[in-house]
């Protein structure tokens, strides 16, 4: 049986939710005022500082932290981010390197961080246009993955059965109930090919039925026969639905058997 697809509505209107505060410390008072005043609108607020230790009371509140990237003869970039991690763990860092001045440091810092970044600082309405969307950029992908966090937390603690098959047909990710409906540990389950767990009647049915339907954006709802580490075979009742990267996602529901009936 197939449902409709959901019709997921995006609101792209700004709200406070995509609304931003960034923070930016810097020397060159010039490029301060540039910034406030070319940043600033109704869905990006700057406040502007000369040093770092002067706004450390003051980053509650602020989604992204953009600072002259600190010199060897001030400090390390490690000893800088440091100090900001003590106050704020998980703030996004955007450090601004002079046009003369060694990446090297930096870069080595962005690959090893997954929320900081670096650019050159310019005054130029380019590079200035610029610094705002790698703010962006950086606090988007701050909130995606607190939701993604957020989600996958959830769905630990769901009573239903859920389970993800990457593109190639392999469990990336079981929850806790899932593994137990099919008699294994949770590990055992990661890269697991999700055919392994039903019978081959039903594994033709879904490849010939359902994975098609989710292919064209649909979800698929009907009856299989699950198949547990042991062997044993059960009925079961699946949710099929697709993820933007063909992913699949199975929603799994025992059913309850002829036997299970008459004892009740």
């Amino acid at each position: 049986m197939t449902v409709p697809p959901l019709q997921t509505v995006v609101q792209t209107s700004s709200s406070a939710s995509d609304s931003i505060t960034a923070l930016v410390v810097v020397d060159d008072r010039q490029y301060r005022t540039q910034v406030e005043t070319t940043l600033e609108d109704d869905t990006l607020t700057v406040r502007t500082a000369t040093s770092l230790p002067d706004t450390f009371g003051s980053l509650d509140g602020v989604d992204c932290l953009v600072s002259d990237c600190p010199t060897a003869r001030d400090e390390t970039v490690d000893d800088f981010l440091e100090r900001v991690r003590q106050r704020a763990p998980d703030l996004p860092v955007l450090l601004l390197l002079d046009q003369l001045a060694d990446p090297a440091a930096a870069i080595d810092r962005v690959q090893s961080s997954q929320w900081v970044d670096y650019m050159i600082q310019g005054h130029s309405t380019t590079a200035v246009e610029r610094l705002r969307h790698r703010i962006r950029t950086l606090v988007e992908r701050r909130r995606l993955e607190s939701l993604s966090q957020r989600s996958l937390a959830s769905v630990e603690l769901a009573n239903d059965a859920i389970a993800i098959a990457a593109p190639d047909g392999d469990l990336e990710f079981a929850n806790r109930s899932y593994a137990v409906q099919f008699g294994y540990d949770r590990d055992e389950l990661f890269g697991t090919p999700w055919q392994a767990l039903f019978t081959v009647d039903s594994v033709e049915r879904l490849e010939t039925a359902a994975i098609p339907t989710v292919a064209d954006g649909w979800r698929w709802t009907g009856s299989c026969t699950g198949q547990r580490k042991t062997g044993e075979t059960f009925p079961v009742s699946i949710r099929l639905g697709s993820l933007e990267d063909d992913s699949l996602v199975f929603i799994v529901e025992t059913m309850p058997t002829d036997a299970d009936k008459q004892t009740t």
